[in-house]
């Protein structure tokens, strides 16, 4: 091994000494420090990287997330509008953000293709009919409002006494009848006539008693005893005066009626023999008597004491018997489920008798039983204080969509001619604007002896719960679980679930509930879910075209579609707001070509020019599309004409 060399000058072939000096020691110092500082900051940099590594990759996934969503979405993704589920797109925005529906302004949520649809809360069900099933299943729709409702309670019982107007006549001394005024049961007697005359010695002895003390000076004490002994053995007070006055004694105690009434019983005959508290006679008073009636439990909540009812007999069947409800038993029979109630019934002619069988007839407003009683109130006026739970909880849906407040995220808050209200999204807010008085027409408080119904048929009873189809746009049912009042007639009063004004399916309603439930997953076809199963002739599998706007083909083509769609009456209202010459075109066109819904469902329809050509669009959220791509939506419209 060799050993270095040091340098040689070349001009005298002598070795070069090394410099020295302070700029060789600074360099040195220098080189020596930048080494440890370049070590030093490595280490603090993998410290750094250790330190921050999950922020570091959120960053990453954040920078990078277009490229993964495009790759999850070509594996099977796709993204749709839980409010409008027609409008569904396979793909993201050109900067990679998610989309927004193009009728309500919501972003889409993603979902798997084939998937079906999460539904809102308290919704069951949805599907979408094409116009000719509508026709074939006979399908009909009504409006939800409020009417008066009485609820009727009929029931039979039999007339018998007024306990409160029944008396016994006993005597309070032993002796013999001696003669009976009354002698025959079932007379008639008024208040104080004679009934029966008992001859007492016990009677003629307390008499006697208090002449003797008239004779002399006493003390009050024993003349208020002799007084009060014979007012206690039924003497009254006029035939005492009359001894004290007189000195006149009688062994003879005449029996009095107490009351106006009937004789129901008379116990005793002339001559016969009575013993202290016998009873002698028993009276009733019939301008007043009761029906005795059972009542099914389910019927209670329609009664309260006090009510009005009207009753009638067989033995005159043309009189009706006024009177009220005087008691409800505290106690169920368990062997019938019944429960035993009082009527009290006016009978000044007696026409009435005991024993008779009656007719009983009830009639309750809904309004006034509970639980509608306590919700009327409640609903009569909106919370104040600015408490924005408080004002949501007693608006509870929204008034554009009808969903549950909150189903959609966050209530959105607005002002309608100075009326502050939640909407279940931003999305409604373009519909509260434009028509603000249809929307708080909903939400005025409900009148105060009215509730809201909804016909018979529209109700599908499952045992465990009731469900009613709301039509939410034209062919789209919507299965939302209401909480119903007992059924009154054809109706039945609401207590949650629907609200006034909304369009349910009295028609037709089974066949609509068995659609979602035989094939499920055709309404998921239908509205969007483009790897799900087709629905039945029809409904069809929703697709996604090019510019991601959800495109629903027919059966067969489209233009099938255009041809077999059917404005409805409403739509054609809001067609007709258009000038004359532009009804033709819109009546014509029929259908949006950005969301394929029919002209009118979102109001009046928007007229835009493009290309020379005119393109009525059915609400304004469509006018971005249109001019992005224009000659995209003008072929579909050329090939529906076709």
């Amino acid at each position: 091994m060799g050993t270095a060399q040091a340098p040689v000058d070349a001009a005298t072939s002598k070795p070069i000494a090394p410099k020295s000096g302070r700029w060789s020691t600074f360099k040195f110092v220098f080189q020596a420090l930048e080494v440890r500082l370049r070590f030093i900051g490595i280490l603090v940099a993998i410290g750094l990287l250790f330190g921050y590594w999950d922020t570091l990759r959120n960053y990453w996934d954040k920078w990078t997330r277009p490229a993964n969503a495009a790759v999850a979405l070509s594996s099977g993704t796709e993204f749709y509008c839980p409010m409008d589920p027609q409008v569904v797109r396979d793909s993201l925005e050109p900067d990679g953000s998610i989309p927004n529906c193009p009728i309500c302004g919501m972003p889409l949520s993603k979902r798997k293709k084939g998937e079906q649809p999460a539904l809102p809360a308290g919704v069951v069900g949805r599907v979408q009919l094409s116009p000719e099933r509508v026709e074939m299943a006979g399908v009909a729709t009504a409006s939800v409002g409020y009417q008066p409702l009485v609820r009727e309670v009929r029931t039979v019982g039999y007339v018998t006494y007024d306990e409160s107007k029944l008396s016994e006549v006993t005597t309070r001394v032993g002796g013999y009848v001696e003669k009976l005024f009354v002698n025959e049961t079932f007379a008639t007697v008024s208040n104080g006539d004679k009934l029966a005359e008992v001859y007492s010695p016990e009677l003629y002895q307390a008499a006697q008693e208090l002449v003797l003390l008239r004779g002399g000076k006493q003390f009050d004490a024993l003349i208020n005893g002799a007084h009060e002994k014979l007012r206690l053995l039924g003497i009254g007070e006029s035939e005492i005066d009359h001894i004290w006055k007189t000195g006149k004694t009688d062994s003879r105690l005449v029996i009095r009626s107490p009351q106006t009434g009937h004789v129901i019983k008379k116990n005793v005959v002339e001559g016969a023999r009575i013993e202290p508290g016998q009873v002698l006679f028993e009276l009733a008073d019939l301008t007043t008597v009761w029906i005795e009636a059972d009542v099914y439990e389910k019927d209670l909540a329609a009664l309260h004491e006090g009510q009005n009812i009207s009753a009638t007999v067989d033995a005159y069947p043309s009189r009706v018997f006024e009177g009220t409800v005087a008691l409800i038993h505290p106690h169920l029979e368990r062997s019938t489920r019944t429960n035993r109630v009082r009527f009290e019934v006016k009978n000044t002619d007696h026409q009435l008798r005991p024993g008779m069988y009656a007719s009983v007839r009830l009639a309750t407003p809904v309004a006034e039983t509970e639980p509608f009683r306590t919700e009327i109130a409640k609903r009569q006026t909106a919370p104040v204080g600015g408490d924005k739970a408080a004002l949501i909880a007693w608006q509870r849906n929204c008034p554009v969509t009808g969903l549950p407040l909150g189903s959609m995220g966050e209530p959105v808050s607005v002002t309608a001619k100075g009326q502050e209200l939640f909407l279940c999204c931003s999305g409604c807010v373009d519909d509260i604007q434009k028509t603000p008085d249809r929307y708080l027409a909903k939400l005025t408080p409900p009148p105060r002896d009215e509730v809201l119904t909804v016909p018979q048929t529209a109700v599908i009873d499952t045992g465990e719960r009731q469900v009613v189809y709301i039509e939410r746009t034209p062919g789209v049912f919507e299965g939302v679980v209401v909480t119903l009042g007992p059924r009154v007639g054809d109706q039945f009063p609401v207590l949650a679930g629907l609200q006034p004004g909304d369009k349910v399916a009295t028609a037709g309603s089974f066949l609509i509930d068995a659609e979602t439930r035989l094939n499920p997953a055709a309404a998921s076809a239908y509205f969007g879910a483009t790897g799900g199963p087709a629905s039945s002739a029809g409904g069809s599998v929703q697709r996604a075209d090019e510019g991601g706007a959800s495109v629903k083909p027919p059966a067969k083509d489209a233009t099938n579609k255009v041809a077999a769609t059917t404005l409805n009456a409403d739509q054609l209202a809001e067609i007709a707001k258009l000038p004359p010459a532009d009804q033709k075109v819109a009546k014509v066109q029929k259908l949006c070509p950005v969301t394929e819904l029919p002209l009118g469902s979102m109001g009046v329809p928007l007229k835009k020019t493009v290309a020379g050509e005119t393109v009525f669009l059915c609400c304004a959220s469509c006018e971005a599309k249109l001019k992005a791509e224009p000659q995209k939506y003008l072929d579909k419209i050329y090939r529906w004409q076709d």
